[in-house]
């Protein structure tokens, strides 16, 4: 190889790399595009979990509208409720004797 194409073979070398590395480590480089597919993945699980809590709260929602002997339930659950004609018998805890 002659000087000149030594200096032929290094100027496109040295222009390779200069195209590459922004290719490798700029923004929209591959290593950006990593980076952002890690966060599409983490915001696809995300929306997922968000899906289907939404789904379990319209079927609550659904049933609450819909289903009497479902919203008495709750009523008596979360709110100590009782229908008109029940009587409520209240104990109280006390410690047997011993004899």
């Amino acid at each position: 190889m002659h000087g000149w194409e030594k200096i032929v073979w290094a100027v496109v070398v040295l222009v390779l790399i200069v195209l590459l590395i922004p290719l490798v480590f700029m923004q929209g480089g591959v290593l950006d595009l990593k980076a952002r597919r890690r966060e599409l993945v983490a915001r696809q699980v995300v929306n997922r979990a968000v899906l289907l809590e939404n789904r379990s709260l319209e079927s609550e929602i659904r049933r609450l509208n819909t289903d009497p002997s479902y919203l008495e339930a709750i009523a008596r659950r979360e709110l100590g409720m009782v229908a008109p004609d029940e009587i409520i018998v209240k104990f109280h805890d006390t410690e047997v004797p011993d004899f």
